[in-house]
Parts: C-alpha cells; structure tokens; sequence
C-alpha cells in the first residue's frame, strides 16, 4: 500500500463522508477487505505489504453485481492510501501500480482489478485510469473506488458498519440513522468520547458479537483496562444501527425487570460492571438470581443482552448465580474474555491511540521507535494505549527504554502520581467525582459537606466548573445519559488510584465516611481487613462509630435499605465490628427472620455470618432451621441444599429435611404443579411464573440423583409443568417475530506483514 501526494480535489463531497484518512494505512486495507467481502460474498486473502507484487488482496472465483452481469476468474485488490486531508488520486500517481499490472495481467492472476484509494477522485481521473488499465492485455474489466464511493458503500450498508464499528466514529450518524437511534447513539458514544474512532476489530469483538447473534446473549469479562465498555459500546450502536433495537443501558436486575417489555422484539440491554464495580456485591448477583427467568424469557423473545464484569467479580458471582434459571451461563460461547489480545490486535490498538491522539508530532515521532516494545510488554492493556496518546499521562514521562517499560509496568502507581501531582483545583474535582459515586450531575450543586470536602482538597466553587472542563477528556468526561448530564471518570482505573490516595489521608476520609452516600460507602468500603480484593477503603477500628451511625440512621428513616445493610453487614465486615454493632442494636438478631426463596433473603447472610463468627444464639439458629424446613415442603424451597445454607445445618438437621422432602413433597409434585397453575397471572409470562418451580425440580434431580424411584417422581413433574405451560402457550396469541438471520458475514485473513504498523503513526 503506497502513500498519494496530496492535491486540491475537484469534485464536491458526497452527502455521507467519513474521515477515512485518520484510519492508517493497515487499518484502511482492512475496511477495503471487508467492503469487498460485503460486495463479492467472498473471503479475501490479503498480502503482506512488502511483498504484495501490486496486490493488497486477492481472490479467484465469481461476482455476479446484477442479475446481468457475472465476472469470473482471477480477482487482484490494491488499495492506495493517504493520510492527508483532501488529498486526490490522479493517474500520475499510479505509475508504479501499471507496471506492476502488467507483469499479474500476463501471469493470468488480474482478469478484474479493483482499486480502492481514501483519496478524493475526480470524474476526469476516473476516466483517464480506467482507460489506462483496461488498456493492459488481459485485463477484462476494472473499477476503482475513491472516497466518496467507500463512504457511500460505508453508509449504504448497515451490515458493513457492525463489522468495522470504528466507522461510527468516523461520521455524521445524524445522516444514517433515524432520530431516536441517532439520540441513543450519541448518549452511548458520549460515554466514550472519541474512543470508538480509535476502536479496533479484535477476535474478542468478533466473538462478542457472534454471540450475540447466535444466543442473544454475552458476558464481557477482563482486568480493569482491557476494552469491556467499549466492546459493548460497539455492539450496543451497531444493533441500534442495523437491527434497530431499542437500547438501554440499566444499573442492575430492578431496571431490567422494569425496562424489559414483551410486547417489544427488538431490545437490547447493556450493563457494565453487572456484579460490582471494583469488588463483588453480593445484593446484586443475589437480586440478578431473581431476574434471570425474565432473562431467558427476553431473549427467548429476540432481546439481546450484554453484561460486562471484572474477572474476579464474576468468578465470585458464580458462587451465588443460579445457572439453572438461565443455561446460557453454562455456554463457554458467551464467556468473552476480552483482555486476550493478539500482538496485531495490541499494535493497531496502540497505532490508533497515539495517531488519533492528542500528543504533538514531535512527541510521536520520538516515541515511535519504542512502540514495538510497548506492544511487547506483558502488561500492556488499551488503556496504556490511551494514556500514551494524551499529554496529560505523559508530561513527565522521559523517552528511554527504562522510562517508558516503568510507564506500562507500573500503570496505577505512576496514575496515582499523577493525580498527586496535580494542582489543588483538579484534585478537588477528582475527589467531588469519586465522593458522588462516579456520577456528578451537571449542572452542579452541592451540599455543606461536599462543600467543605472541595475546600479541604484546595478547591471552591468558583474555580469548579472551570476546571472540570479542563479535565474533560484525560482524566474525566461529559457525558449524557436519558437528557442528562454528568462527570464520570475518564477511566474507572482513576478512581481506583483516587481511592488509594484517599484512603492515605485519615483527615479526608472522616470527611468521606460522613459525607459518602451510604450506598455507595458499601460498595466501597470493608469494616476492618476481610480480604477482599478490590476494595476501595478499609475502615480502621477507630472509625467503625461513624459507619454504625450512619447506618442505625439509614435503618431508622429509610427500611427499603435494608437488603443493602445486610449484605453489607454479611460480606464486608469483621467480627470485631459486627460485636460493637451488636452492643449498640441489641434487638437486631432476634429481627432477622427467613422466607421464601431462601438464598434470596439478605436475612439469611447476616444469619449465616453470625453464625460463622459464633455470635448467633443457638435457640435462634434452630428456629431458623425449623423454618427452612417447612418451606422446603410448603414453597417447595431447594435452598436448603446449597453449600451456603448448608453451613447453618448439622448433619442430622440436613438428613431430616431430606428425608422430610422425600416423603412429604415428591410423592404430591403433581398437587403442587396444579397449585402454582392456579397462581398464574393469565396476563404474566408462563416461563416466567414457572421457573423457580422447575428450577426447583431440577436441583432436587441433583439432589437424589442416586435414587431412580425418586428421579421417576421428579421427572413425572417436570413432564407435569411442561404439559401445563404448553396449554398455556397454545391460549395465548404469539406475537413474538422470528429472530433474524445474523451470520459470522466476514472472514478476513492478513498475512504477517514486514512494514511496521507504526510507520505513518506521526502523520
């Protein structure tokens, strides 16, 4: 692929235009590869670029563009690519490209030549290379597509869009979608600010995606850093561009429950961070158990859903996740884990990011000798990418090998300096965002006690708004969500490194414990030192007054609460604390009661927490066991055998509950099959109804797996509820479409290619 020399154009811009010169030359080569596989059908062997011998790409076969016109036989693709703005392609310029077709018409290997260039072509230059290259012996026919061309095919095909997500942030979207799927377009790009333009096809994306198609559904797991958003960004436009779902972005299982509509085929649900942000939060994987048939119900519809989660989080969350109430959990398809990069992947990711920028040339050509060596480094991550494109990460960075390996090696360390060194105003806007949770509407207004925080960090209101728009863009961002604005941090990386530097400073974290939402201080706090990896703040035994205050608050004034403090009482505190907040609420033991579904109850953790730490009366430990008993026959309620619970049983306690199930329960499964049939809302979804009984009979299954005459029994149930929701089903007007047709449409395949992807990245 050779570089134009850049010249006036002399043709009008096409109504769609992409800026198609910020791609980079290898990056281009790939978009021509996809074109013609939207155009041929074909999959396109493309070449090394050293060694090309005037072909980018080739294929011998058949293109059939009209029901008149067929070409057949040996098909060679050149691409021609410029990184200058308005540059033109004129026949001069293809001096080199005739001789070298000449030498593949003579060999049999050019019957039809197809050129794309990014440059601009006039209707004269048109005509004067075509006449010079069908002019070649054996050349049957030619076509040569300038940039005007490539947009229009761009904005002409949906399709082409969802393959190469990068184009959406390329051009205008106002001028290829309609007026909602514009609006909800914006409010997902503004919540990666010119990421998208920089984004990169990986085979994590090309996974995601497939997944989406083929079951509806993904989870996008990694390390902090590694591109979870943006894949999701990526995927939740293009259905927005070609499927025209409706997209939403929801904070966790309420919202889906309440957003889901089944009358509505086409949604697409996007939740980051789905289990916790920076640690696992166990309400939340809890409360998703409870949604997770409205799941399997949506998509069983045509809804698509994606979830991102840290690895850690998520391999925590399966503890408690109940992956029988939705089987795709157990499919290893929808599992992406995204931070798995190839080294051609990583190359372009950093090519985009310091090319596309805001670092000065000079900066990038000094730096573009280590690039190769930044891709190499086991702990590179796109976010490192990233900050190497901004100034703001790198004012201090000196370019050395030593200094730039310490950059990419010790990322939150140097991030953290970074902050530290920062003037007082930025810093007191930084701690404003993280104290709001990562989420200061703007316009602003704030309380006696952030007021107090920002002035204790150096800053004021005055100097405020001024400075978080000087942050906007490195450290922070603007963005909208629902007709409304916010800062959120750029990264969730900084808040981390934030949280460090907090937790540092005692006299700021008084401030913090006290004026912190309380939600959000038990998303992010541990009473004293559990262990638990990825929390922000570890309260020291001096401060556990404030946060018992705070809560016996919350308790008084507002109870809907309540399933937040105990999950934050059960997971995140030590003994010590749970003691002192025991002394001071003496009544809260005998409080805590057990109902059905019993591994939902945020009762049942605190009790299961008191009893690990010998703090639950024994009298109360049994009259716990007595109820779970009974909802084991009268709900029927499996909960009882899972590892957790288990835990506040004896052994004998455990076999009297089996046996009491074997005798009491499974010989009437038929009598409680009619019960619930009887409790079904005729306007409710059936699998929806149904799912916690059949989630029920199918871990007793587990549970007696040894016994056929009992398996005989379950299975006569289950055989029971399928007969009664296909009745169901058969009175109740389907008016769910057809899933689409998706197909994998794309198969690209580059050869390892001697020029080095950095050549033009200081262009």
């Amino acid at each position: 692929m050779k570089n134009i020399v850049s010249s006036k154009s002399t043709v009008q811009a096409g109504n769609v235009t992409y800026e198609l010169h910020s791609l980079g030359w290898k990056a281009f080569q790939h978009l021509c590869v996809s074109i013609t596989a939207e155009i041929w059908g074909q999959s396109v062997q493309a070449f090394s670029d050293t060694n090309d011998g005037g072909r980018d790409g080739a294929f011998h076969g058949m293109w059939n563009p009209s029901p008149t016109d067929s070409f057949v036989g040996a098909f060679t693709v050149q691409c021609k690519f410029s990184s200058r703005v308005g540059s033109s392609l004129t026949l001069s310029d293809l001096s080199d490209e005739l001789a070298k077709v000449r030498r593949l018409a003579n060999r049999g290997l050019a019957d039809n030549y197809f050129l794309f260039t990014n440059a601009i072509l006039s209707g004269k230059s048109e005509e004067l290379i075509r006449a010079a290259f069908l002019a070649i012996s054996n050349i049957k026919n030619f076509n040569v597509y300038g940039s005007e061309r490539i947009s229009q095919i761009i904005s002409e095909s949906p399709r082409l869009r969802m393959l190469v997500p990068r184009i959406y942030g390329l051009g205008d979207l106002s001028q290829i979608m309609d007026e909602r799927a514009y609006v909800q377009a914006q409010e997902i790009l503004s919540s990666l600010g010119d990421e998208l333009a920089k984004f990169v096809i990986t085979d994590a994306y090309q996974k995601s995606a497939r997944a989406l198609i083929e079951h509806g559904f993904v989870i996008l797991l990694g390390e902090p850093a590694c591109g979870k958003s943006t894949i999701a960004a990526a995927l939740a436009v293009a259905a927005l561009d070609e499927f025209n779902c409706f997209t939403v972005k929801i904070r966790d299982a309420d919202d889906f429950v309440r957003h889901s509509n089944p009358n509505e085929t086409k949604q697409f649900f996007w939740i980051d961070d789905a289990f916790g942000a920076t640690q696992i939060d166990w309400q939340s994987a809890i409360e998703w158990n409870k949604a997770l048939p409205h799941i399997q119900a949506a998509i069983r519809r045509g809804t698509k859903v994606v979830f991102t989660s840290r690895d850690y989080i998520y391999r925590s969350a399966r503890r408690v996740l109940k992956e029988s109430a939705l089987p795709l959990l157990r499919e290893s398809q929808v599992i992406i884990e995204v931070q798995k990069l190839s080294k051609s992947e990583r190359e372009q990711i950093l090519y985009n990011h310091i090319r596309l920028g805001t670092q000065t040339k000079d900066f990038k050509s000094s730096i573009k000798p280590y690039l190769p060596a930044v891709v190499e480094n086991s702990m590179f991550t796109p976010e490192i990418s990233r900050r190497l494109g901004n100034p703001t990460f790198t004012k201090d960075l000196a370019l050395n090998p030593f200094a730039i390996e310490r950059f990419v090696a010790n990322p939150m360390e140097l991030l953290q300096e970074i902050i530290r060194t920062l003037d007082p105003y930025s810093r007191a806007a930084i701690a404003l965002v993280f104290i709001r949770s990562g989420n200061l509407l703007s316009p602003i207004s704030l309380t006696d006690e952030e007021q107090k925080f920002v002035a204790l960090m150096g800053g004021s209101m005055t100097n405020l708004i001024p400075t978080l728009e000087s942050l906007n863009g490195s450290l922070l961002i603007l963005v909208k969500n629902e007709g409304n604005y916010s800062w959120k941090f750029k990264h969730p990386t900084i808040r981390d490194a934030f949280a460090e530097i907090l937790s540092e400073n005692r006299e700021l974290m008084d401030l913090y414990l006290a004026g912190t939402p309380v939600h959000q201080l038990f998303a992010e706090v541990s009473c004293g030192d559990i262990g638990l990896e990825g929390v922000k703040v570890i309260v020291p035994r001096n401060r556990f007054e404030i946060v018992i205050t705070r809560i016996n608050l919350l308790m008084n004034n507002k109870r809907e609460y309540q399933d937040s403090i105990y999950q934050f009482l059960a997971n995140r505190c030590t003994k010590e604390f749970l003691e002192i907040y025991i002394s001071t609420n003496p009544n809260f033991i005998s409080s805590l009661h057990i109902y059905s579904y019993i591994e939902y109850v945020s009762d049942i953790f605190v009790i299961l927490r008191l009893n690990e730490f010998g703090l639950l009366p024994e009298d109360l430990r049994k009259t716990h066991v007595n109820e779970i008993q009974r909802l084991a026959i009268e709900t029927p309620d499996s909960g009882f055998s899972s590892p957790q619970i288990r835990k506040l049983l004896t052994s004998d306690e455990y076999l009297k509950i089996i046996e009491d199930v074997r005798i009491n329960l499974l010989p009437g499964l038929s009598n409680c099959v009619d019960e619930w049939r009887r409790s079904y809302n005729d306007d409710g979804d059936p699998d929806e109804h149904f799912s916690p009984l059949i989630t029920t009979f199918r871990e007793l299954k587990d549970l007696f797996e040894q016994n056929e005459d009992v398996l005989t029994m379950i299975d006569a149930g289950l055989n029971s509820l399928d007969k009664v929701i296909d009745d169901i089903k058969s009175d109740i007007q389907d008016n769910s479409s057809p899933h689409e047709d998706y197909r994998d449409h794309i198969k690209t395949a580059f050869s390892s290619s001697a020029r080095s992807v950095f050549d033009d990245v200081d262009h």
